[in-house]
């Protein structure tokens, strides 16, 4: 029984979580996280040795994980007593609960050398097959059926196009720097070749956000890591231009629908919910408050490649209020923060500094996503962001590095 529930196990399994969950259906994505959970309970009442280290550990590095931690369950607890849908929100706290899930196995258990190098393949591949699979819709739908291919139908393994291009932009830069970084061998290959089916397959979903996110990802990597993804912009502007999404909608970019742009889209919103300002409506509320304020705008009902007519900020501010904008924010410091610690240390592996040199430009570039569009409520992003924080505080737990 101990063989079953062993290490091993739970670490085959987390590598086939990381590659599968991108292929799941959304709304079976959080049984990822509770599948794991379970077997990662039934692991520590069968050893109670792993337990005790997870505890010593957390003696020794209870600042960065245990506040915000608390901070987090402080958030859901001032969610839930506020909300004007209780149901919804547990529901959106179970599926954030469930991508903690994630995060914790692999800071607090598969965090060894010999472990961090597969997980991090692992979550590359799954990635690596979300855009092979979107790569080959556009080629059976243009050349096999000789139809035109439509980027809101055809979504690879997502509901929507605009979400499977935010989720592609996280992989995008840390697996270019690996690229960059790595002498010429089959493995720096297989970055590449990442890095490629999210560069086409972006494009491909027609998300304005996410293409002018990959121009300042490109930038940011080169003014952090390397001069060489300068040349990178060149080629990219001149393909930029070619797309008719640009040349016949940017200067629409900042606009909601035609007369109402976001400024004034969100402050309409907001003083129509001015009451909840300060503690919110609750977590995972926001689709059932824009249904209501939408019912006499149906001209907002058709966003083209929008995910959503608000963003991150505005949503989180309805749902959580002042005081949960203030909170996220706190997290969201910290975890930054943690990165730059990580990558400053002289116990980092050179190649994973190099890594999340990338993945600090993704965030950024989410952070940017965020401003204009919402993706808050994405298991699958919520899952590729715990995967990736994971497997960087594992490493640096391990290593002895403090404050990530």
């Amino acid at each position: 029984m101990m063989e079953v529930f062993g290490r091993n196990q739970l670490f085959k399994m987390m590598l086939l979580a990381l590659v599968i969950y991108p292929m799941v259906p959304a709304a079976y994505t959080p049984w990822i996280g509770f599948s794991l959970g379970l077997f990662f309970l039934l692991y520590l009442m069968m050893h109670p040795d792993a337990y005790e280290k997870i505890r010593r550990g957390r003696r020794h590095n209870k600042l960065a994980y245990g506040l915000s931690s608390a901070l987090f369950i402080l958030w859901s607890l001032v969610s839930f007593a506020y909300s004007v849908d209780r149901m919804k929100t547990l529901e959106g706290i179970l599926i954030y609960s469930s991508a903690f899930v994630l995060f914790l196995i692999l800071k607090y258990e598969l965090h060894r050398p010999n472990q961090i190098l597969p997980l991090t393949r692992a979550y590359f591949l799954g990635t690596f097959m979300v855009g092979l699979y979107h790569g080959g819709q556009v080629l059976y739908e243009e050349i096999v059926q000789g139809i035109s291919f439509d980027p809101l139908t055809h979504t690879s393994f997502f509901d929507h196009g605009p979400v499977l291009a935010y989720f592609m932009l996280l992989p995008l830069f840390p697996a270019l720097a690996l690229y960059i970084f790595k002498e010429k061998t089959k493995e720096s290959r297989f970055y590449f070749l990442v890095a490629s089916v999210s560069v086409i397959s972006i494009f491909m979903t027609g998300s304005r956000i996410a293409i002018i996110g990959i121009f300042i990802g490109l930038a940011l990597l080169s003014l952090l890591y390397s001069l060489k993804f300068l040349l990178a912009l060149l080629p990219a502007g001149i393909f930029m231009v070619l797309i008719p999404i640009f040349s016949h909608r940017h200067r629409s970019f900042f606009a909601i629908s035609e007369g109402m742009g976001r400024i004034s889209f969100y402050l309409e919103i907001i003083k129509a919910h001015w009451s909840s300002i300060f503690f919110g409506r609750g977590f995972f509320t926001m689709d059932g408050t824009m249904t209501k304020f939408l019912v006499d705008r149906p001209e907002l009902l058709n966003l083209g490649q929008v995910n959503r007519p608000y963003n991150t900020g505005l949503q989180v501010l309805l749902e959580l209020g002042l005081v949960g904008l203030f909170i996220g924010g706190l997290i969201l410091f910290f975890k930054m923060k943690g990165i730059l610690n990580y990558t400053k240390s002289y116990k980092a592996q050179a190649n994973l500094k190099v890594m999340y040199v990338g993945v600090f430009v993704s965030m950024v570039v989410l952070l940017y996503v965020g401003a204009m569009d919402s993706y808050m409520m994405d298991p699958k992003l919520l899952y590729a962001i715990a995967a990736l924080m994971g497997i960087l505080h594992g490493d640096a737990k391990w290593k002895g590095i403090g404050k990530v």
